[in-house]
């Protein structure tokens, strides 16, 4: 039988164990409710550590963070009690080969319950437009024959913030209803039937090209400090981006060798 542990109950959350055990799943192994921490991505890991038979699903959630960061050295802003943040452990029935494919999923699973404006900017953002919902980070654990496991973080903005920066937007500014501990139902919810889509990678590598941000739209891109026009085309298998360029060529782009050019950068 799974249980319910509920270690310290921050204001921005339910403040009773029944009203957090009706609006999560069953079969949820263990949730952390923390007020602040310095990372959920930090803290789920620490806790894995300590039990490395942690049941999949099991999560950390926080009302705010102090170190939040998405892939390499981005950060996640925030403001206390007014985004989802959220890492989650995944536990594959069977070892995934390609990386970039765990990301697929994760993108089509929470495709189910966000919003139909949303888009998957590679490898990592949520977009509704030029301006960002979200962000994950996922860091996989390998095995032998591939990866067993893997720790899923991500910022959802639901509220907006008079610290918002200003590329950014939220749930409420696209006036779509639902507090925080909501979407944490959902999302969880959403990444519970994980052995179904892995059973055809080819269809999982299809879809999610449809949900790419960017894809038949022209946008400005960097390379080696040189700006040019190119829209996205598809995601190679091994997770390369492909953009095509204006003269009808695809060029394939390696995690931190392409940009895209922000118009609302300074």
């Amino acid at each position: 039988m799974s249980v319910l542990f509920v270690l310290k109950l921050p204001k921005h959350m339910p403040s009773s164990v029944q009203a957090i055990k009706q609006a999560l799943m069953q079969d949820i192994e263990t949730i952390y409710w923390l007020e602040r921490v310095d990372s959920t991505q930090l803290e789920l890991k620490r806790k894995l550590q300590e039990n490395p038979d942690m049941a999949h699903l099991s999560a950390v959630v926080a009302a705010s963070q102090d170190k939040g960061r998405g892939r390499g050295v981005s950060k996640w802003h925030d403001s206390p009690g007014n985004s989802v943040l959220l890492s989650v452990l995944l536990r594959w029935p069977l070892p995934v080969k390609e990386s970039f494919d765990v990301n697929r999923w994760i993108c089509s699973r929470l495709s189910s319950v966000l919003p139909a404006l949303v888009a998957f900017k590679w490898p990592n953002d949520l977009m509704v437009g030029d301006r960002k919902l979200g962000g994950m980070l996922i860091e996989n654990h390998w095995g032998s024959s591939g990866i067993k496991s893997s720790v899923l973080g991500l910022g959802i903005n639901v509220r907006a913030s008079q610290t918002d920066l200003a590329h950014s937007i939220s749930m409420e500014t696209l006036g779509v209803e639902g507090e925080v501990m909501h979407w944490v139902q959902e999302i969880i919810a959403a990444l519970r039937p994980q052995a179904l889509e892995f059973a055809d990678v080819p269809a999982l590598r299809k879809d999610y090209d449809q949900l790419l941000w960017g894809r038949n739209q022209w946008q400005n891109y960097m390379v080696d400090g040189v700006q040019f026009e190119a829209r996205v085309a598809y995601v190679q298998p091994s997770g390369h981006l492909g953009l095509e360029l204006k003269d009808g060529t695809v060029a394939h782009y390696d995690l931190d060798t392409v940009r895209w050019v922000n118009p609302y950068s300074e």
